[in-house]
């Protein structure tokens, strides 16, 4: 084949010259151009030879185009939409392989969408169904995504034509509303007039009884007279025309529609319009337990927020009621009830109409109330006297209150109202392991640890074992057994935790338990405020002791009292004398300190 192409294809010099003058011509326009065979139309003669001519092994000999197209090129595809409403061809016999249900042809028993039929057409031959219009399309890339294939714009007209008979009736709604409400106006300023007419012609007997002429016709005086009175009940009845659209306004918020002012062009919408930046009111507190929210007037009126405190709410929304006590809609309300108020007793005052003449007059109320309180007060001062009892000193003032509460010596609460605990960011009552006391309960004044009071481990991770158990298998011993070496002379007197110096033996630490550890429900983790037999010969050394401390700390100047605020927090754990305190020496610490936070201190 390719051997046949390259002869066909060969051409002698005068053949090759001819060629070349031909196209020459046809570049120039002297001769016709060459046309495509194929689709009939004209081949450009001033394409180059590489585009016009065909490659050889196509075997195309007439001139084309043809060749630039692709050969796998498929059909245009088509953007129509079936037709709807379109019946096949009606059967007037069942034929055999249609539908036994309907008998159409185009489907059978299982794909009938028809309702089954107690009698079947393949059973009667009767009423047989049509055979469906199907439809093949062949549709193209858009006509396959094109969501408005197959839209009908005059099925549409029905809808648009439904909307033009809303908005006609509701122009006719709104033009009856129109001409009722000019018509009870109307009405409303014909009786107004018959009224005033009743009263002019009431004057004009009164004052005829009164001069005697009774008889008299009326004079053009007297009509001339009660051309004002005619103005100023006109007058008048506008303005109760205004009071009667301020009530309408007032009403505003009990609706959401739109409230018709005096004037038509006029009008006032709902309140309820919000920011839409804001965060919506439902949206605050999504618990279904918190404030109720109402859809209808989209109000709020208890407080979403109520379980967080007031820094932690900021300006956040607090429910209307909140909004309509808080700023100047209490002042607003206060002055509205005053008008009303004034209203009744013959004032001529309205805060809509005259708001600047009512807030006047309210505030010149509020100042009379007050000078007359003020007044009474120093008249009786001036009568009966004690102007001098009526400031009392602010130590008493705020040392005072009407909260009875019982302490006991140590600070802890016996009677009356607990103290409020500090809350802290950690976790509080956390027990570890089968411990039946938090870690840091207890406080191991001899080896300045901390540990649990239950069983008195320092060591965190440990087992609880109740005390008792641990001093059996200790091992402890008798109570008879002698006493070891007596305790040691205190070196130096120190305060509360430095005084004790004595430390307890170990024999008699064994054998009988301490108050230190009967006990330990106090503030300060001791009970010796409970102690009750004190010997009195300990108790007078003891202050003894504390009094020296306390004149020899004055004199040298060490220790003050913002010394030992400001002194770390576990400075006394490696002392020598962080032994227990027997409870002469805190009845001497009690009697001795100073209670520089007593109010009724500087009255000694």
């Amino acid at each position: 084949m390719a051997s046949s192409a390259v002869a066909d294809s060969f051409q002698t010099r005068e053949d090759a010259k001819k060629q070349k003058a031909l196209q020459e011509a046809r570049a120039a326009g002297t001769a016709a151009p060459e046309t495509d065979e194929f689709t009939g139309k004209m081949i450009n003669p001033h394409n180059p030879e590489f585009i016009t001519k065909a490659p050889w092994y196509l075997n195309q000999d007439k001139p084309s185009l043809k060749h630039h197209q692709a050969w796998n090129a498929k059909s245009m595809g088509t953007r129509d939409w079936y037709i709807r409403g379109t019946k096949g061809d009606v059967k007037t016999k069942f034929i055999k392989g249609a539908c036994e249900n309907c008998g159409a042809t185009t489907h059978t028993k299982k794909d009938c969408v028809e309702r089954p039929r107690a009698v079947t057409a393949k059973q009667n031959g009767k009423n047989l169904m049509p055979d469906e219009y199907i439809m093949e399309l062949n549709l193209d890339y858009d006509g396959k995504r094109d969501r408005w294939n197959g839209f009908q714009p005059d099925d549409y007209k029905q809808v648009i034509e439904e909307w033009e008979r809303v908005e006609a009736e509701r122009r006719r709604v709104k033009a009856a509303e129109m001409e009722e409400r000019a018509k009870l106006k109307e009405r409303l300023k014909a009786q107004k007039r018959l009224l005033k007419k009743k009263r002019k012609q009431r004057r004009r007997q009164l004052r005829r009884q009164a001069e005697g002429k009774e008889d008299d016709t009326d004079t053009g005086d007297s009509d001339t007279g009660d051309s004002d009175t005619d103005t100023d009940t006109d007058s008048d009845s506008e303005a109760s025309d205004d009071e009667d659209l301020g009530e309408k306004l007032k009403d505003f918020d009990k609706s959401t529609s739109t409230v018709a002012a005096k004037d038509d062009k006029l009008r006032t919408t709902t309140r309820n319009l919000r920011i839409r930046e804001d965060t919506a009111k439902y949206l605050l507190n999504l618990d279904v337990n918190s404030a109720f929210y109402d859809p209808k007037s989209r109000s709020m009126r208890q407080d979403p927020l109520a379980h967080l405190k007031d820094e932690e709410k900021g300006t956040t929304f607090r429910g209307d009621n909140f909004l309509r006590q808080s700023g100047d809609s209490k002042a607003l309300t206060e002055l509205m009830c005053f008008a009303w108020d004034s209203y009744k007793h013959g004032e001529k005052i309205h805060d809509t109409a005259q708001p600047t003449q009512a807030l006047k007059m309210f505030e010149v109320y509020k100042n009379r109330a007050t000078n007359l309180k003020e007044q009474q007060q120093k008249e009786l001062l001036d009568k009966y006297g004690g102007e001098e009892h009526m400031e009392a000193p602010r130590e008493l003032i705020f040392s005072q209150n009407e909260n009875y509460v019982e302490y006991a010596r140590d600070g802890r609460v016996l009677k009356g109202s607990e103290r409020a605990l500090t809350k802290s960011k950690y976790e509080e009552d956390v027990l570890i392991g089968n411990h039946s006391s938090t870690w840091g309960s207890w406080f191991d004044a001899a080896t300045g640890r901390w540990g649990f009071a239950c069983c008195h481990q320092c060591m965190k991770n440990s087992y609880c074992v109740p005390i008792q158990k641990a001093e059996l298998e200790a091992g402890a011993e008798p109570e008879d057994e002698g006493p070891g070496p007596e305790p040691a002379e205190p070196a130096e007197p120190a305060a509360l935790g430095d005084a004790a110096t004595s430390a307890v033996q170990p024999g008699e630490a064994a054998s009988a338990p301490s108050k230190l550890s009967e006990m330990r429900t106090s503030a300060f983790g001791h009970v010796l405020e409970e102690a009750e037999d004190l010997d009195e010969k300990k108790l007078a050394d003891a202050v003894q002791q504390a009094k020296k401390k306390q004149k020899l700390e004055r004199k040298e100047g060490r220790m003050t009292l913002d010394d030992e605020r400001n002194r770390p927090y576990n400075s006394l754990a490696g002392e020598a004398l962080a032994g227990e305190i027997s409870p002469e020496e805190y009845e001497a610490y009690r009697l001795t300190r100073q209670r520089a936070d007593d109010p009724m201190a500087k009255f000694l």
